[in-house]
């Protein structure tokens, strides 16, 4: 805004006025890893988007004050910013388990916090898994929720801070105090969101590319680099097309089901005009709400039918999804192998969605009488889900059981089923392009 009308912003003051209202405003605490008060040269490699173990090369070791801590070249720890917290877990070396503590950056150094110091150079760095999975969900969740806040509230509700732990989220942010209707409209939101179950994707894209674009969430203030990243939930994977996208440096889980359970604790003012909202998902959610029915006596038995028949619920409103979902690729895929004409219609698709997404492809095939052989393919990491549907008319010169023995192979599987359907699946999702090219000729 201020570059709009010309002027400038003195950052660094800013900053500086900052900081010392936040030491005016809370008990002064000594974080152990800052205290080093120190800078390194090196750069840790961080690999924890994809992977939570692996080896690394110890660079330096430190104690101060009774604590102690390695520097490492590269790290499945993620480091505590952008209001996630570090990871923990263990350092193997030389037969010996030891404890981290918390993970922090140093420039760009990944800092461990390590219970004791591993004696050898070469050591392998396993991170909490659980732990971490809690995170993502809460980060995620937190990325739900300030869209869900743009949609009931308004979009001028500009995030002010945020911290993503295993057990909570909090979100500031301006607004007036938020009402208990709001409350509720933004957390069945993010809960229906959930129950969709939307992929959860990440893309490195030129700062400059997207600077401009109003649906892609960015803090003006912050600073960016050449490249950012951007997390984008539902939508096509990387393509910058969906409801929630947002600048992240942090970890997330890859479909929104893995949350579970989105449920808001409490919500008030932190200052004037800023607001405070803390939430909580997956099983902390579960066991805040059993908190919460503790002492109703007798209103404990209905109210757990009342939550056995929301997730039954929930549970229908997610296959009812994932049908119309099908249904709608369905139509344009069949469209296509109609107005391609010839003999056998024959089309053959790569999907995308959780495995079970494959079941209603191949029941909305079977429900739509398509006249011909349809093959689907689904990746799910390395591996593919294979799916074939023939028509009834069709089994006398084709059998989806005998196709499925036909093309498994191709991608290192096999699978099996009757003449109209079958299933299967393989371990190289490398060659679904060659799987399909395979399919489509079959009738030739």
């Amino acid at each position: 805004m201020a570059n709009e009308r010309g002027m400038k912003v003195d950052m660094e003051k800013f900053k500086e006025l900052l900081r010392d209202q936040q030491n005016r405003s809370r008990p002064v605490e000594v974080d152990p890893i800052a205290a080093l008060d120190r800078t390194f040269d090196a750069k840790t490699e961080f690999f924890g988007f994809d992977h939570i173990e692996g080896e690394a090369q110890i660079l330096e070791r430190i104690e101060k004050d009774g604590e102690k801590f390695i520097i490492v070249d590269r790290s499945p720890f993620y480091a505590e910013m952008g209001g996630q917290v570090g990871d923990t877990g263990s350092v193997f070396s030389n037969d010996r388990e030891i404890r981290v503590l918390n993970t922090t950056k140093l420039g760009d150094a990944f800092c461990l916090q390590v219970e004791d110091l591993p004696g050898g150079e070469h050591v392998r760095l396993h991170v909490d898994a659980a732990r971490r999975r809690d995170i993502e969900r809460h980060h995620s969740a937190t990325h739900l929720f300030h869209w869900a806040l743009h949609e009931v509230v308004s979009a001028d509700a500009a995030q002010q801070g945020s911290l993503v732990t295993p057990d909570r989220l909090r979100f500031d942010f301006n607004s007036k105090a938020l009402t208990p209707a709001q409350v509720r409209d933004i957390e069945m939101l993010v809960n229906e969101r959930i129950v969709e179950n939307a992929p959860v994707s990440w893309v490195e894209v030129p700062h400059a590319d997207i600077k401009g674009r109003g649906d892609i969430m960015q803090f003006f203030g912050d600073k960016y680099g050449d490249l950012v990243r951007v997390v984008q939930i539902g939508g096509h994977a990387r393509e910058l097309d969906w409801y929630s996208m947002e600048l992240c440096g942090g970890t997330h889980v890859r479909h929104t089901g893995e949350i579970g359970l989105f449920k808001v604790k409490g919500e008030g003012a932190i200052a004037s005009g800023v607001r405070r909202v803390e939430a909580v998902c997956g099983m902390e959610a579960v066991r805040y709400l059993a908190g919460e029915l503790a002492g109703a006596g007798d209103r404990i038995a209905e109210l757990e039918a009342q939550l056995l028949d929301a997730k039954k619920t929930l549970e229908k409103d997610r296959a009812a999804a994932a049908q119309r979902q099908a249904d709608a690729a369905l139509g344009a895929i069949f469209e296509k192998a109609a107005a391609a004409g010839g003999g056998v219609p024959v089309v053959a698709e790569q999907i995308e969605g959780d495995p079970a997404a494959l079941q209603e492809f191949l029941n909305g095939a079977k429900k739509r009488q398509f006249p011909g052989v349809a093959v689907f393919a689904l990746p799910d990491g390395d591996r593919v889900h294979i799916g074939i549907y023939v028509h009834e008319s069709k089994t006398g010169d084709f059998q989806a059981g005998k196709l499925m023995a036909q093309l498994a192979p191709i991608v290192g599987g096999k699978g099996g089923g009757k003449p109209e359907m079958a299933r299967g699946a393989g371990s190289d999702a490398s060659k679904i392009g060659d799987l399909l090219a395979a399919a489509r000729g079959i009738a030739g």
